[in-house]
């Protein structure tokens, strides 16, 4: 479940507050050699005990820290379906369906690895399905050298993005997943694209249209911007975007008024609007949608065509010469979605009407009658 958003919201928790931190304490609540790959006993906490982490980034689904010393190892993370960085004292990133929290108990149930910081934070890597992955590396290229290029880092010009699905006779949506072509883009995104790009998820790669290929391109584009932009929060995603609507396989659901077909592509779940995607290039009469600016909160969000060199810059985390400040005394300072969705829920009681029991309608019979 964790895709590029999600795994990016995590990095940039650890950039906030653990980058310039020295680690003080690391344990592993559960040995579990499934989630820890080709790691001894006590390796892991050897290697981190007493460094500084320098820098925390990202390429795909992929994570790791940079600690401090020429000697240092790289310690890698992936998420796999349910896994999840956790601070004590913090709600944690929720998924569809699954959510991390630090704010109870501790160490959190489903915890693989602890580690203590000497700024006071805590973190918890979680994974209650236990297909994430630890590892740890003495060159991240190890890790990451077989995937593609990181949509929100480098994305393809429309030239070379053409180019990657010439000889892929895959169906878009399996090829949009291939992490060897583009890292990071999992199930609900490839959806989301597709839908928007107004493309059949069933169309073989190579038979796509240029035309077909440049919307694709540019959605997602889009998706990964606003997703990242709303820091992977789903309840500051557009009102107008599948992903509100695509879980459960549920009958009669609908998008924007269009009825969703689940159909398996490539042996996954995949939901796409039928009225509206297709295999061939899009008749003219049917334009592809631009992003809502109707948002469940306000946000503004800027689609750029390419991400800035900037934004490029800081999502690469170069090693900082300083070391962080100290966190505030403020436990988690990220508005807390569960609460804005009670607040949302509360509304909507309000405003809806008391609806007409048969008690209330034999009362209104009775005074229709007595007048």
């Amino acid at each position: 479940m964790p895709e590029l958003p999600e795994v990016e919201r995590a990095r940039r928790l650890v950039d906030e507050r653990i980058v310039g931190a020295v680690v003080v304490d690391v344990s592993r609540p559960v040995v579990d050699d499934k989630v820890f790959v080709d790691v001894e006993p006590g390796e892991f906490e050897r290697a981190l005990a007493g460094r500084a982490v320098v820098a925390s980034a990202r390429h795909g689904k992929q994570l790791w820290w940079r600690l401090r010393g020429d000697d240092a190892a790289t310690p890698c993370f992936h998420f796999g379906m349910t896994g999840a960085f956790v601070l004590r004292g913090c709600e944690g990133l929720r998924y569809y369906n699954s959510r991390a929290s630090g704010a109870g108990e501790w160490p959190p149930r489903f915890a693989k690895l602890v580690v203590g910081f000497d700024n006071g934070v805590e973190l918890a890597y979680v994974d209650p399905r236990r297909f994430g992955k630890i590892r740890l590396v003495s060159d991240v290229r190890d890790v990451i050298g077989g995937l593609g290029p990181d949509p929100l880092l480098e994305m393809p010009d429309a030239e070379t993005f053409a180019k990657i699905w010439t000889r892929r006779s895959a169906p878009i949506k399996t090829a949009l997943m291939d992490q060897k072509l583009l890292a990071g883009i999992g199930n609900w995104m490839a959806d989301e694209i597709l839908y928007r790009a107004r493309v059949h998820p069933e169309t073989r790669a190579n038979e796509l249209g240029e035309s077909q290929l440049e919307a694709i391109r540019e959605r997602i584009i889009e998706v990964v911007t606003v997703a990242c932009d709303a820091n992977s929060d789903h309840d500051l995603f557009p009102d107008d975007w599948l992903f509100h609507h695509r879980w459960g396989k549920t009958d009669g659901a609908k998008v924007n008024g269009d009825a969703i077909k689940f159909i398996q592509v490539g042996g996954r779940t995949t939901a796409f609007v039928p009225k509206l995607q297709f295999k061939t290039d899009r008749p003219a009469s049917t334009p592809t949608p631009k992003t809502s600016t109707k948002k469940r909160t306000a946000i503004k969000v800027e689609i750029k065509s390419e991400p800035s060199a900037e934004l490029r810059a800081e999502l690469r985390a170069e090693p900082r010469s300083e070391p962080r400040a100290e966190p505030s005394a403020e436990p988690c300072s990220e508005p807390r979605a569960a609460e804005r969705r009670a607040s949302r829920q509360k509304r909507s009681r309000r405003a809806a009407p008391a609806p007409r029991t048969a008690r209330t309608t034999r009362a209104a019979a009775t005074a229709t009658t007595a007048l």
